[in-house]
């Protein structure tokens, strides 16, 4: 009898090219399909819950698989794990409705973005986070954060995708907070465009080195033109698919 599972997985995503398959090369998805197949002898689909890009990782991530087994839901993660290389591992496991479908069932994505900043490079810092020289004005990223929330046309705060239909997103909440060493930007929204956590760290940190205003942030909403938008597309090595919400969420 055919049962399906929702897996939720933690990955240091930084020497993969992204979660989804990309033909042989080595991405998130194509190791936990390789786990199912020598865990289950048999060729095995995966869902994931988002894509994230190369290099990026996640502290929450979901995929769903179907399969026949008898083996309790709670234990299906762990038995993954013994083919999951140790930079992925499941970290909890449900039976869910066949029917049960993923992406249609996210309520809210939150990404993290983590920077810090000073007079130099530091060794330590940079594996997980990205340098930024001088101080930032934290007012000013928080004040200019606040224009973004709602739901509104993003178009001047991603890049182009042939996938994307419309560039309307809801924007729940934007934090920035100082961390000991750190800043971390918390971006959390109905839905991500395409590379757009990482612009919008870009455009915040602009904001913070008082090169843009609240004025500006409303001007390029208005313009709906990335072209005009002076944020780079930030290095990937300091994002983190940070949390999703799910509508229904099972229990064990």
């Amino acid at each position: 009898m055919k049962r399906k599972f929702l897996v939720e997985v933690q990955y240091d995503g930084k020497n993969y090219l992204g979660f989804q398959k990309n033909g042989k090369s080595k991405t998130i998805e194509l190791e936990i399909e390789n786990a199912l197949y020598r865990l289950f002898n048999e060729q095995i689909t995966v869902e994931g819950c988002s894509r994230t890009d190369r290099g990026v990782s996640a502290k929450k991530f979901y995929f769903t698989f179907v399969c026949e087994t008898k083996l309790p839901q709670d234990r299906v993660c762990f038995k993954i794990n013994r083919f999951l290389p140790k930079d992925i591992q499941c970290q909890n496991s449900y039976e869910v409705p066949l029917d049960f479908m993923l992406r249609k069932n996210i309520q809210s994505k939150t990404y993290e973005y983590t920077i810090y900043t000073g007079e130099h490079i530091k060794p330590l810092l940079a594996k997980n986070a990205v340098f930024i020289e001088g101080e930032l004005d934290i007012k000013n990223m928080q004040d200019c954060g606040s224009v973004l929330l709602g739901r509104r046309n993003f178009k001047s705060f991603c890049n182009i995708n042939a996938d994307t239909t419309t560039f309307e997103r809801n924007i729940f909440d934007i934090k920035i907070l100082k961390d000991e060493e750190y800043i971390k930007m918390y971006f959390t929204a109905d839905n991500f465009l395409y590379n757009m956590a990482r612009i919008l760290a870009g455009t915040i940190i602009l904001c913070g080195q008082n090169k843009l205003t609240k004025n500006d942030i409303k001007e390029l909403l208005k313009i709906e033109d990335r072209s005009k938008n002076p944020a780079i597309t930030m290095q990937e090595k300091g994002l983190k698919l940070f949390d999703i919400k799910l509508k229904n969420m099972p229990k064990n």
